[in-house]
Order: C-alpha cells, then structure tokens, then sequence
C-alpha cells in the first residue's frame, strides 16, 4: 500500500510539473512587464523634472520622482530594472543636494549608491556607482575615511578607473566662513548660546582644566571684527564668560570660561547655519520649605488631581506658577498662513498682546513675550527665552492652516508624538522652518521622550481648550478639534509645562472673516487667560479656605 501511495505521489507531481512548466515563462514575463512599466513611469516624471527646470521645481516634486523609482526595487527587487532605478535615485539626491544646497542628500545619495554596490554587484554600472559615491565623499562630505574604503573596493574591479581617481588635484583655498554674531540666554541652571555663521563649516571641540573651559575652533573661519573685541559677560553661577578669538587667519575660536557645569551638549542647526550650545550647571540643594503657621479655623486644600487620577511629581512638591512665557507664532521674515492679505504673524502678535495684558491686569501674574515687535525669533531661542527666564508656563500662539478649506475650529497641542496624521501635518508645517539635520533626530526622540511635563501639559492643554471653546462658543459656533500631541520643536527642551494653541483656521472662509475682527481676537484672549487661569487654580496655589463655623 505504501508503495502504491509513493507512486500516486510522484504521478501527480508530475503531472503538477507539466502543467506549471509551460506557464512559468509568462509569469516570468508579467513580472519584467511589470517592473518596466515602472521604471518607464520613473523616468518619464524625471523628464518633467527636467522640462520644468529644477530650478522651479520644489522638493515634493524631486522626492515624487525618487518614490517612482524606488517602487522599481520595492515591488521587483529581482528584476533587471532594479541597478537602472537604484542608480537614478542616487544620481536625483546628489542633484537635490546641489540644488537646495543641503548636504543631507549627499548623504542619501551615498547610502544609496553603496546599496547598489552591495546588493547588485553583478551590474553593469558598479564602477560608475563607486565613482561617483568616492567623488561625494571626498569633494562633498569631506569623508576620507569612506572614501579611501571604497576605493579599494573599486582597484580590485578597475585598477584603471581607480588610479585615475587617486590623483587629487591640487588642493584650491576656499572663502573662508565668517563668524557673524553670538547670543546667550540665561537662566538659574541653563544657558542656551547661539552661535551664527554664513555657511556651514567643520569644528572641533575640547574642555581643558586649570582654569576649566570648553573651547571650540572653526576650520576656515573668520570672526567679525566687533566680536574680538569684547567678552560677553554671563557670569551665571556656573558659567563666567563667553571669549571670541581668532587663533590664526583662517581658525576662529570660541571660548567659555567655566565655573561649575554639570552637562554641556553642542548641535548645529541650518538654514541659516548656527551651531547651539547648550550648558546645564550644578543645580544646588533646595532649600527646606519655610515653615507655614495655620490658624485652626484655616484647612490647606491639596491640589487637583491630574487627569489620570494621579498627583505629577509638580502637585506633589506643591509647585506655583509665578512667571508665564507667551510666544506669538512666526515673525520678521517668517509670515506663517497667510491668506488674503492676512498673515498669521500679525495676529498671533496681536493675540498675544492682548493675552498678556489681561494675564497681567486681571490675574496680577508676571508675563514675558518671547517677540512683542515683528522680528524673527527662531524656534531654538523661543525655548531657550522661557528657560532662561525661569518661566513656570509657556504658551505658544498659532493661527491654523490646512489644504482642506472646510477644516475649522480650535485645537490645542502638547508635547509628544503625534498619533493621527492631521497631527502629523500641522507639526510638519510649523516645524518647517526649524529645517534641523537629520543628524539631530535621535537626540530630539530621546528629547521627546524623556519629557518630565507631558502630564502636567497635557492637562494644561485640557483646560485651555476647553475654556477657550466654551467662551467663544458665547458668541460664535467655533467647533473643539479637541487636545492633541505632537513633536512641535518649538516645545522641545522647555523646563516647564507648555502648549500650542491653535486658535482658529485663516485657510477657511468664515474663520478668516472672524480673524480679520478685533471683537474675535479680544474673545481668543479672553478665552486663553481663563483657561490658563483654570489650571493654575488647580495647582496647589490660592487653596487656603476659611472654615466656617
């Protein structure tokens, strides 16, 4: 019986053969099919690229085209097509590079000729993928190391080509950067300094003791004359001062003179090139809480519980809110939405004017304004004003935008990240003109997620928005889009629970209509001092009440 059962086995494997064999070269056939169809896709829009001029051509159309040629290897990464689309992907981020003056596409464009080489190594055009990856290396990112791999690589394949490459020409002195301005923010325990250049350029950095200093030198780098003459006194504790020097004609140096520090961080920002200095010091003991005499006919409240339920660490140690930091969205160069005429800068400081002089007449609390002209602040130094300036709130004014013209209402966000993708967009379009490296995004995740105040904000972000809904709704029909989260830049490294409040749509008709009165934007006011009011109150402070007897 057994062997009976084999024989029938092997009859219809067999027979399975004789019916797949035939139709194996057209499944073979619909898959090429397939793939060109693609890849001719692919090149035709690279083709508008290039009739449109590049020039004109904003970024969402050159990452367009580079998706179509991705898709090539993502959906058929067998087919013969795949080292063709791998190669113009590659060739399209050193184009953009040059063409938005971003060295990140280099970086893109490397990454991608080397996944050529390493997963095609059969292809024809390997040689021509390492050359132009050694040339980007070298002439580009300044990476000899990688360079110098490479070209091993390529003797062992073309010892011709590489000999070629090897020889160097003669190395051409290049304008040298300049070292424009330098700005610090100071607080107890944190000093933020900005340091601003024309173009981007390579340092190093070391700490050196007796006396101990933290000193960086700028490769190929002139400071402004103003600059070496005179120290910028900070004298904050655990920092003294802040020297500019010029080591040699093409060395700048930037010194900071130490007292007592606990970390330091230092990253670079683009568009226009700066690099930031972040210095933490040695935070000192806390004094013990003054003793408070009570009369026994008075009872000390405890604060409001979070929303969760639960006392933060903030309700805990009975914390209060003294100082409150309002930022007005956008500014100076930056208009934000803009939408006949209207630009969100103008309201957003209008809004915040307003803000705060009810925040101070109404409430009697000390408020700061991160802008209360029309200048650019960048997004870096907003953060930075509120920490320096020991702020205990700090809320962010923010007119909406969106391509769906229907879109209306209030909306107000907290620090973290963004779950849907409206969330998603409208982080997207106000961090935009932060442009930070890529280089940075491990440092802004742990930044995010290691945020001390998301409960704290959240709950903020609760009540603001829901006072400020409730009082325009006394005159207006403005829908909630309720409390949300997202990775604004704005809110990162901020010591202190913090907000962005969207306050209404300038892109939809009606709400523009609204925006363009000053009944409304007195009304948006109102409605965020009674929600920043609100959550104040449930906070540990104004909680003694008399009992009655």
């Amino acid at each position: 019986m057994e062997m009976m059962r084999q024989v029938r086995l092997s009859v219809c494997s067999v027979f399975l053969l004789i019916l797949i064999l035939p139709l194996a070269p057209a499944l073979a056939k619909t898959k090429k099919d397939s793939a060109k169809t693609l890849y001719d896709t692919a090149v035709r829009l690279e083709a508008d690229l290039k009739k449109t001029s590049k020039s004109r051509a904003n970024a969402a159309v050159w990452k367009k085209t580079i998706t179509a040629f991705r898709n090539v290897y993502y959906m058929y990464p067998s087919s013969g097509y795949c080292d063709n689309a791998l190669f113009h992907v590659a060739t399209l981020y050193s184009q953009m590079a040059e063409q938005f003056q971003d060295s990140f596409y280099y970086h893109r464009a490397t990454a991608t000729y080397q996944f050529l080489i390493e997963q095609y190594s059969s292809s024809s055009l390997i040689e021509e993928a390492m050359l132009e990856a050694i040339r980007i290396y070298r002439d580009e990112l300044k990476r000899e190391n990688d360079a110098e791999t490479l070209l091993k690589k390529l003797k062992s394949r073309n010892p011709k080509a590489a000999a070629a490459i090897s020889k160097k020409p003669p190395a051409t002195p290049t304008q040298p950067a300049t070292l424009q301005s330098l700005r610090h923010y100071t607080g107890t325990d944190y000093t933020r300094i900005v340091i601003d250049f024309d173009k981007e350029i390579s340092f190093k950095r070391d700490r050196l003791s007796n006396p101990d200093r933290l000193y960086l030198d700028f490769d190929n780098t002139v400071a402004m004359k103003s600059l070496l003459e005179q120290n910028f006194q900070v004298d904050d504790g655990f920092l003294k001062q802040i020297r500019v020097g010029q080591n040699t004609y093409r060395k700048a140096r930037v010194v900071l003179d130490l007292k007592s520090i606990e970390t330091y961080e230092i990253f670079s920002l683009y568009h226009p090139y700066r690099i930031v200095i972040d210095v933490q010091g040695k935070k000192s003991v806390a004094a013990p809480p003054p003793v408070v005499s009570v009369m026994p006919e008075t009872t000390v409240e405890p604060p409001e519980k979070n929303g969760n339920g639960k006392y933060s660490l903030a309700r805990q140690l009975g914390l209060k809110v003294r100082r409150i930091i309002l930022d007005p969205g956008h500014g100076g160069h930056d208009p934000g939405a803009m939408s006949a005429g209207i630009r969100e800068k103008d309201i957003t400081l209008d809004v915040s004017r307003r803000l705060k002089m009810l925040l101070q007449s109404k409430y009697d609390f000390e408020v700061l304004m991160t802008r209360d002209n029309d200048r650019f602040v960048a997004l870096e130094e907003r953060t930075a004003f509120a920490n320096s300036n020991a702020a205990d709130l700090f809320v962010s004014v923010h007119v909406n935008s969106s391509r769906n013209k229907r879109a209306r209402g209030i909306e107000t966000y907290y620090l973290n990240f963004a779950t849907t993708p409206e969330a998603m967009e409208v982080a997207a379009r106000e961090n935009a003109i932060a442009e930070k490296n890529m280089a940075e995004l491990q440092k802004l995740t742990i930044a995010i997620a290691m945020n001390s105040k998301i409960e704290e904000s959240r709950d903020f972000a609760s009540l603001v928005q829901s006072h400020l809904v409730s009082y325009l709704k006394k005159d207006y029909a403005i829908p909630s889009l309720g409390v949300k989260q997202a990775p604004f830049y704005v809110l990162i490294g901020a010591q202190m629970p913090s907000i962005l409040a969207e306050i209404s749509f300038l892109s939809n008709h009606q709400e523009f209509r609204l925006l363009s009165e000053d009944s409304y934007r007195q009304s948006i006011a109102e409605g965020l001092a009674t929600g920043v009011q609100r959550y104040i109150q449930t906070l540990a402070e104004n909680k003694l009440t008399q009992n009655r007897k």
